[in-house]
């Protein structure tokens, strides 16, 4: 006996909300373990698991309709008890590091095994809810309303749960969810006692992941691990939330000294270090100092303080306020301070003040809990006489792990903002660790160029300063020309602390490279070419793409260009020349095992079972662009949407839950509307339209409201993608209502082919905005559109 259709509703739901929650709960636990760029792989991951499921109804669909009210169920307790064995399982063959996946070969199997586990929970419930579609059909409306609007709700109430329970707890807890959908679908024919049983032994599973748990361990190469190794390390504080896994760090040997001065004769200060996901946060400096001197000074940090006293300054991503302190520390009048990081905020101004010396609590200091932007774009009337962005880059490099990272702060449009907000002798300071071969310094004076240029300014070198140390660089970028007298306290300056002047509007050669000698003095010849030539020429022929960044393609972090990958081969060889740009490399190899994997899992085993019935290339070609042109919209809403909600969890949270909620409300819209050929055509034109409508016009719509509060900005999210949304949500069903109509086993195949593509799009889409932008792959998605309003006319018939 089947179980009562509302249960069977309630259970798609429950599981839905379950798989959508796990989701993002797998992109927190790899960020912590490796880097945020998994977070597509992580997508494409469910997708292949559901993709793989369609593929095993099709190969088993009649044993399973035939016992389809045991079947149910025990889908469910297996997605439960897979999703609560996850994290325990991923380290059962050793530890996964994107570092030395190209040195060891075993690190590959480790990344296929890593697939496999984190699909089976995404697999077990896909097999569940593709069983319920195939054996309910006549209800898909309601059934894939539910699935939809449960995954929505299951995008949303994640978020509240990453803030009161460490990720790795959490997959135990979602857990409960797919077991209640077992519970509530169970057959009544089996005893009580029975089901009990069997619902107590799933429990366990979860039970035993809550009360002892496996944390998710830090690539060796994070910079938390190198801390953790120093002698009689600890970590004094370690607390989740949806910015991260944030950590502070405590060990005798851990002193202060970002490329102090070789002048400076003092012994640096002990200090704690926070991290957030392993990555270094900020050091809790507070306001140390050293007989009466302040020790960021001596460093090229203190390059501002020497040509001029600012009075107002503002501090863009502060951080652990190393640069506040500082501030205040030459007697700015007014500092503010713009940190998104919430829990970092509350934790260093209210429960832990005294860590950083009280800086946040000074009256001098007012600290704003916003993004970059969201700051600039809602800012009162105040022109400041300085803006300090956080250092670039790290001591020894970053691999290229940051190319697949959004940086809004830091595009040619961020940087506009920012020169309005300057004062007439305003400056803005940003300080880059030296990379080999150059390419973040480059890639900045060629934005400053760009701004320069766009503001009428010919003459740019007397607006440049920038002072090098043994390894970093402080640019300054001023609105005034630097005066004579200026120019020779940077002189000074630099000659006191054993600098060299690498940028001023009458630098001579022997300034440039006295006391830290490079090893390629080309940079030099490059970087005047950016401020004093022609830079389109350098654009063209440097080995890395160093145009400014922008709102539209925003990695600033992303240098590799095609046409130089042979000449670096060439010269770094081809093990080297993956950590040029790891980032990039992994998610192209991403790609391809995604590809296969999809292919090999979801395409092959339909050949057993062959494809009968006619009009197949139309089915193939609708299917297709759906499942495309949906990840297409999707992945970038999400890239976006992290410049407008400031963190990569709430903006897929926030398009996630929007698409699905809004998709399967057009999904039950879809149950009143006759699938005719005419309907899915006008539909499908509809789609395509405001997609092109939100490619060149969602950005200017945002940026209306990218001041208002955190909870305003999600209604408007909400009812800007919901228009797109419905009509999206009624393609799929519409298409499988044709299919039923003329040839049902053409339906498993559908699903198998949109669940294909669906997989290669999330890694394809960002590849693609990495070289062409996100316009050009929203232009992409209104193609795949237009391409499923062509394939309706030839689609099966009307159910």
């Amino acid at each position: 006996m089947s179980p009562a259709p509302r249960f069977v509703s309630w259970s798609v739901a429950l599981a839905s909300a379950a798989v959508i929650a796990f989701q993002l709960v797998v992109m927190q636990l790899l960020a912590v373990s490796q880097w945020h760029h998994f977070a597509y792989m992580v997508i494409s991951t469910a997708l292949l698991g559901f993709g793989a499921a369609g593929t095993t109804l099709v190969l088993l669909r009649e044993p399973l309709k035939r016992h389809y009210a045991t079947a149910l169920p025990l889908l469910y307790v297996a997605t439960a008890v897979t999703m609560a064995a996850t994290v325990w399982l991923s380290g059962v063959f050793g530890d996964f590091d994107t570092f030395l996946l190209f040195f060891e070969p075993g690190q590959v199997g480790l990344l296929v095994f890593l697939y496999l586990v984190y699909a089976l929970p995404f697999f077990f419930a896909g097999l569940a809810i593709t069983l319920v579609f195939y054996r309910e059909v006549e209800r898909i409306g309601w059934l894939y309303f539910a699935n939809m609007a449960g995954s929505g709700a299951g995008a949303v109430l994640v978020l509240g749960l990453l803030w009161a329970l460490p990720p790795e707890r959490l997959s135990a807890v979602l857990a409960l969810a797919p077991l209640l959908a077992a519970w509530i679908t169970r057959p009544r024919s089996v005893p009580k006692a029975a089901a009990v049983a069997v619902a107590s032994a799933a429990l366990l599973v979860p039970l035993i992941g809550l009360v002892n748990p496996a944390g998710p361990q830090p690539s060796e190469y994070k910079p938390i691990h190198a801390a953790l190794l120093l002698p009689g390390a600890e970590v004094i504080h370690s607390a989740s939330s949806p910015y991260g896994l944030l950590q502070v760090v405590r060990a005798d040997a851990q002193r202060f000294a970002p490329s102090l001065s070789l002048q400076y004769r003092d012994e640096p200060p002990v200090r704690d270090v926070m991290f957030n996901n392993g990555e270094y946060y900020g050091t809790l400096l507070g306001r140390a100092g050293t007989g009466g001197v302040y020790l960021l000074d001596h460093t090229t940090r203190g390059l501002s303080y020497a040509v001029r006293d600012p009075e107002s300054v503002l501090v863009l991503e502060a951080g652990a306020g190393e640069d506040v302190a500082h501030a205040l520390g030459h007697g700015a009048a007014t500092i503010t301070a713009v940190e998104p990081h919430r829990q970092a905020n509350r934790l260093l101004r209210d429960r832990y003040p005294e860590w950083i010396d009280s800086i946040y609590r000074d009256p001098a200091v007012t600290l704003q809990g916003t993004t970059v932007r969201s700051y600039l774009a809602r800012r009162v009337a105040q022109d400041y006489d300085l803006i300090v962005l956080p250092t670039l880059g790290a001591f020894g490099g970053t691999s290229g792990v940051y190319a697949l990272r959004e940086q809004y702060g830091l595009t040619l449009e961020a940087f506009l903002a920012m020169w309005d907000a300057l004062g007439e002798r305003g400056m803005i300071a940003v300080t880059v660790w030296q990379d080999e071969p150059p390419r973040k310094p480059l890639r900045l004076l060629a934005t400053w160029r760009t701004l320069l240029e766009r503001e009428g300014i010919g003459h740019a070198p007397a607006h440049v300063a920038a002072v090098r140390s043994w390894g970093t660089t402080t640019y300054l970028l001023s609105r005034t020309a630097f005066s004579a007298t200026e120019r020779g306290h940077i002189r000074e300056f630099a000659q006191n602390l054993a600098f060299d002047l690498l940028l001023l509007e009458d630098v001579q050669s022997g300034e440039r490279d006295r006391f830290n000698r490079l090893p390629d003095r080309s940079f030099l010849e490059h970087v005047d070419i950016l401020l004093h030539g022609d830079p389109a020429a350098l654009f063209d022929n440097y080995l890395f793409d160093i145009g400014p960044a922008t709102d539209d393609r925003p990695f600033f972090g992303q240098f590799i260009r095609l046409s130089g990958i042979l000449e670096l081969q060439a010269i770094y060889g081809t093990r080297e020349l993956p950590y040029m740009e790891l980032g990039l490399v992994l998610a192209a190899v991403t790609l391809l095992q995604i590809v296969l994997a999809a292919v090999i899992l979801i395409v092959l085993p339909l050949f057993r079972v062959g494809w009968q019935g006619t009009r197949r290339r139309w089915t193939l070609l609708y299917f297709s662009a759906t499942g495309i042109g949906f990840m297409f919209f999707e992945i970038v809403l999400i890239q976006k949407l992290v410049l407008y909600l400031g963190q990569p969890v709430y903006a897929t949270a926030a398009v996630l839950g929007t698409l699905l909620v809004c998709s399967g409300v057009g999904s039950l819209l879809s149950s009143r509307i006759a699938a005719t050929r005419r309907n899915l055509v006008v539909t499908g034109v509809a789609i395509a339209g405001l997609i092109l409508v939100y490619a060149h016009g969602l950005m200017p719509v945002l940026e209306l409201s990218m001041s208002a509060p955190m909870t305003a900005r999600a209604v408007v999210v909400f009812l800007l993608l919901a228009p797109p949304a419905v009509l999206m949500g009624m393609m799929f069903p519409f298409g499988l209502r044709r299919l039923a109509g003329s040839d049902e086993t053409h339906i498993p195949w559908a699903c198998g082919i949109d669940s294909c593509l669906s997989v290669s799009a999330t890694a394809l889409a960002t590849l693609i905005a990495l070289g062409t932008g996100l316009a050009f792959v929203m232009q992409g998605a209104a193609v795949a559109y237009l391409v499923v309003a062509l394939a309706s006319l030839r689609l099966g018939r009307a159910l």
